[in-house]
């Protein structure tokens, strides 16, 4: 995955590695060099820019047509292109809910099976599940805080507390130190 660095997002439309402007330029510089001889052409020598009209057939086009015409491709292109991006989002929230759905499921999964040896032990099945359960919480709200970017809030999470000091600890020590996500250590 690419980390983006959010502060300077003008430098950002600039850098090389997951940026589409270099693509971008490559498709647009010929094209711009072609329109400018076409333009030098036009200017110095008025019979091939009639020529030019009649073949293409726009000797008889008025400039509010071509305007039309200009602004109803460029609309096209970003209904697309909005809509693109309308489809992303929804898809990544629907993998969101996906997720939290598995992780409900996990955990439920981890509760109802720790149910046999309730009657035998009681209390260490029930701190197995609020840990179990303040774990899946952890996992969950990291998650959501990875995928927000370094200027989210940090998320709401059942009481992290209730896990002994060794587990915070090495959870806050396999960011900084190690350079683990919280997510994966969970």
């Amino acid at each position: 995955m690419i980390e983006y660095d959010e502060e300077w997002l003008i430098l950002l439309l600039w850098q090389y590695r997951g940026s589409l402007f270099p693509r971008a330029f490559l498709f647009a510089a010929p094209a711009s060099v072609f329109a400018a001889l076409l333009v030098q052409a036009r200017e110095s020598l008025p019979e091939f820019d009639e020529d030019i009209n009649r073949e293409l057939g726009i000797a008889d086009a008025h400039r509010s047509q071509l305007w039309t015409a200009a602004i109803g491709i460029l609309s096209a292109l970003m209904l697309f292109r909005v809509y693109k991006a309308m489809e992303r989002f929804w898809e990544g929230t629907g993998l969101l809910h996906q997720m939290r759905g598995e992780w409900f499921d996990a955990v439920s999964c981890c509760v109802t099976f720790s149910r046999g040896s309730l009657a035998k032990r009681p209390q260490e099945t029930l701190n197995f599940r609020h840990a179990v359960v303040r774990l899946m919480s952890l996992c969950h709200g990291s998650a959501l805080k990875e995928i927000g970017g370094a200027t989210a809030d940090e998320p709401y999470t059942i009481d992290p507390h209730g896990l002994d000091d060794d587990t915070l600890l090495h959870l806050k020590d396999c960011v900084q130190a190690h350079g683990f996500k919280r997510v994966e250590v969970l």
